[in-house]
């Protein structure tokens, strides 16, 4: 890591400086206020091991808290001097030692020695003090992602199914919409861990359920169920690849999910207890269609809910992969590479029934019988764009 001091020209004014953060360096933190503003950093350093891919970072705090602790908006712009285009750092990410960092670029250098200017300009509406302790090059991480929607096969492998049978297997199955023939106790745990569908019993809409490999009672609802009609925008459609698609011939009705274009849309469920194990933590996913054209999808989406004791809580995830600029790739390498972040749970990932996923919030059941509980999501992208035609397919619960 390099100080900023050592980065910052000889005009910048003491006064911008100060040691009450607790930084690693004498000089102490640079004040930054990001509105009006255009300051370059001259970065350089010799440290480097030759033929390593790293990332470059702003590591910084923040001078007031922020809501969530583990990450936060900031739409820091920036280039480097050679280059025409900004380049945006949506999120900054708390460290391990409690400083903040946001991505900036990566490089892979056949030399010990860098030499970069960075110009940062003002940001958008959003504009929080930070307090700039320097820039640091670190090795980039591998990262490796794990595949939560593998294809269950007909006989199951595993040996302690009886340990993993719900209790109440037999309402479960009997809520079917299909009449569904078992024969033995495992036969039906084979059912039920494929998975099968419910009719909601008001709206008369569809839920999957299932149980994942460890007997944990995981649900999926149809987008109708939780969409408000009172939204300004957004509408059902039919969707022959959803696996929600349906017709119900009595009725002449088709299951349908929701096509959106609006700048946000709330999501509001009630989270049904006979659908959830007790004593469980919950990812829930949003899970998705892009439109061909994912150019205005760059921006995160901040997800707000509601708890009566600790007030809101913000989550923040990607409908996109974000990607990080290539300082000068060399033949045949990306311009752009994913955002490393190992530990972020917001990244969108690819589902093995063609649709997308993003985690947008986890929620913990209690470890005894308790009632149903409502579920209140508020959704927007951060640079307060539309959502401009993406398809929703529903939201799934699956244990952490």
């Amino acid at each position: 890591m390099i100080s900023i001091a050592e980065c910052l020209g000889s005009e910048v004014l003491s006064s911008r400086f100060s040691s009450k953060y607790n930084s690693r360096f004498t000089a102490g933190t640079y004040e930054y206020f990001f509105k009006n503003e255009v300051w370059k950093a001259d970065v350089k350093t010799q440290f480097l091991s030759p033929g390593i891919t790293y990332t470059v970072n702003l590591v910084f705090t923040f001078r007031h808290p922020v809501i969530d602790g583990r990450c936060s908006y900031i739409g820091l712009n920036y280039r480097l001097k050679e280059e025409t285009e900004n380049s945006i750092s949506h999120l900054a990410y708390v460290r391990d030692d409690g400083w903040w960092m946001c991505e900036l670029y990566q490089l892979t250098t056949d030399h010990t020695t860098v030499d970069l200017q960075i110009l940062f300009h003002s940001s958008s509406f959003f504009s929080p003090l930070m307090e700039i302790e320097g820039i640091e090059f670190r090795p980039l991480e591998k990262v490796e992602h794990k595949d939560e929607n593998q294809p269950i096969s007909d006989v199951d492998s595993d040996t302690n199914w009886e340990e993993k049978m719900p209790t109440d297997y037999e309402g479960l199955i009997k809520r079917s919409e299909n009449s569904l023939q078992w024969t033995t106790k495992e036969e039906a745990y084979s059912i039920i861990r494929k998975g099968l569908f419910f009719s909601d019993d008001k709206k008369k809409r569809r839920i999957w359920f299932s149980l994942d490999k460890n007997g944990k009672k995981c649900h999926m609802l149809s987008a109708v169920l939780w969409w408000s009609y009172q939204a300004t925008s957004g509408k059902k459609m039919f969707c022959p690849e959803s696996r929600f698609f349906h017709i119900y011939p009595s009725v002449f009705l088709f299951e349908e999910v929701i096509h959106w274009d609006s700048d946000s849309f709330l999501i509001t469920t009630k989270l049904q207890s006979r659908l959830v194990s007790t004593g469980t933590t919950y990812a829930i996913y949003l899970v998705y269609k892009l439109p061909n054209d994912q150019s205005g999808f760059e921006a995160p989406m901040e997800v707000k809910g509601v708890k009566r004791k600790s007030g809101d809580i913000i989550w923040y995830s990607h409908l996109t992969c974000p990607q990080t600029p290539v300082i000068r790739p060399m033949a045949g390498q990306n311009t752009h590479n994913p955002l490393n972040k190992p530990k972020f749970k917001g990244l969108p990932q690819q589902r093995n029934d063609g649709w997308m996923e993003v985690q947008i919030w986890e929620w913990g059941t209690a470890t005894t019988t308790y009632k149903d509980l409502m579920l209140r999501l508020w959704l927007r992208l951060c640079d307060r764009t539309k959502f401009g035609g993406v398809i929703i397919e529903g939201i799934e619960f699956r244990p952490i």
